[in-house]
């Protein structure tokens, strides 16, 4: 950057310069290049002296903040999880650059992190369940948990009538979260997939409503990685709501509306094979189970620490009752997830928002980009399982309102909370990951927003990459 174009920026407003750095100058730089540019803010230092230790107060930190773009890909993923991964896996095979990002040294998500270790939702639990509602790259990564040998020996649901091992998946599948950690990682390394583990995505790159990258925390520092089209695969839509998207809180318990709480899973070890019927998803000796946990804002850190801290104080001593039962003494407490499971924080409003009665219905859209078929677990206190074979996800569910040049997928999409009950599971959220990155792809390829893509041109690469829509090819 020049001396001239520093003095000229540096007139300029905090959100006017970070709108200059960070929009403007980006389309300089080429696909995957390092440019000499920075996204920067301006602020003022405020004199906490009078604070106490400890106290809140109603004073701000102003920080003054000139960031160093890194790098610049046609697709950014931001987020690992099921539906990351495969929005990236398909966004690369579409033929973008593409970039995915995750906070963990590992990917997976819920499932590796948080020891979700079923993947539910292939199809309906139960009849009419002959459709199989998640193939496509979804499945593919199930193929290859295959041939890594981690699929469990057994999970909570029946299996009946149907073959992992032949790709005919059932509605759920227990695996092994190694194995799942080296499966993102094989079919990453196959489709190209640039990652950046480590970094934690904090902001938005934004030149005026249009979302150009992501700002990222790491021990390299505050860095950021311009990008054409940004998925926003966070799961609690960070980068929709910080860009401005609207979005809908989580259900109040205290209006008697449902409200998906989290909880800490875990695993033991030494489970004898004489102990049959003991639930969760077996592998061998080893044993997945759900632990305790609670509700509150899920986006509040307090209240997270709080859920981790009495969920593993629980959790130690429910293990200790465990042992002293007759017949399970070998048990052993073998491994906690890596944080509590969360469910519901945001769901970012879209063009179309998914409504209930459009899930229980089970409502076909032209614009649709995947199916839902897991059934609502805690619909008004029940488990209310679909009279169909699913609900049609429409790609105006994933284009958030206000915001250009962003994809939303997994759990942020934009529904009310009884779809989103069923469509956070992480089979639908694959299929919606697999829309997703597609449609990200294609966006930044033929250089539009998303809200502009050709949902036609969108479904065909769907279903020529094996998607299941209910459509002719």
């Amino acid at each position: 950057m020049s001396k001239g174009t520093r003095n000229e920026s540096s007139k300029m407003s905090a959100m006017g310069r970070r709108e200059f750095l960070g929009g403007a100058l980006v389309g300089a730089v080429a696909v995957g290049q390092v440019g000499n540019l920075s996204h920067a803010a301006v602020g003022q230092v405020v004199n906490l002296s009078d604070s106490a230790a400890g106290q809140v107060t109603n004073l701000s930190y102003m920080e003054k903040l000139e960031t160093p773009i890194v790098a610049r890909h046609q697709v950014v993923v931001a987020g690992g999880g099921p539906s990351g991964v495969i929005a990236a896996l398909a966004a690369a095979r579409t033929g973008a650059d593409t970039l995915l990002i995750e906070r963990y040294p590992f990917l997976g998500g819920n499932g590796t992190a948080g020891l979700m270790t079923c993947y539910n939702g292939f199809r309906n639990q139960r009849p009419p369940e002959a459709l199989q509602t998640v193939k496509g790259i979804a499945a593919e990564y199930i193929a290859e948990l295959v041939r890594l040998g981690g699929i469990a020996d057994e999970d909570s649901y029946p299996h009946e009538n149907h073959d992992v091992t032949k790709g005919d998946l059932p509605y759920c599948i227990g695996f092994d979260p190694e194995a799942a950690k080296i499966a993102a990682l094989n079919l990453l390394k196959k489709e190209g997939v640039k990652l950046r583990l480590h970094s934690w995505v904090v902001a938005p790159m934004l030149d005026g409503s249009r979302v150009t990258g992501v700002i990222c925390e790491s021990k390299s520092g505050r860095q950021a990685i311009a990008g054409d089209i940004v998925v926003d695969a966070t799961g609690d839509g960070d980068v929709a709501a910080w860009a401005g998207a609207p979005f809908m809180k989580p259900a109040d318990p205290s209006e008697k509306r449902d409200r998906m709480g989290a909880s800490l899973m875990y695993r033991i070890g030494g489970v004898p094979p004489s102990l049959k019927n003991f639930g969760g998803i077996r592998i061998a000796d080893r044993v997945v189970k759900w632990g305790p946990g609670g509700g509150g804002d899920c986006l509040d850190v307090e209240n997270l620490t709080r859920l981790e801290v009495e969920s593993r104080l629980k959790l130690w001593d429910d293990v200790q009752a465990m042992r002293k039962k007759p017949g399970q003494e070998s048990i052993y407490l073998m491994q906690t997830a890596t944080c509590v499971g969360v469910r519901e924080t945001r769901r970012i409003l879209g063009e179309y928002v998914v409504t209930e009665q459009d899930a229980i219905k089970g409502t076909h859209f032209p614009d649709v980009i995947a199916i839902s078929s897991n059934p609502m677990p805690g619909y008004h206190g029940k488990r209310f399982f679909f009279e169909h074979e699913g609900f049609d996800i429409p790609y105006r569910s994933l284009v958030p309102l206000k915001v250009e040049g962003l994809v939303l997928t997994g759990r942020c999409i934009s529904c009310e909370q009884g779809p989103f009950q069923s469509a956070r599971s992480m089979a639908p959220a694959m299929a919606i990951g697999h829309a997703s990155g597609t449609a990200a792809a294609l966006a930044a390829l033929s250089r539009i927003a998303p809200r502009k893509l050709d949902i036609k041109a969108l479904q065909k690469t769907l279903l020529a990459q094996n998607a299941e829509l209910r459509m002719k090819a």
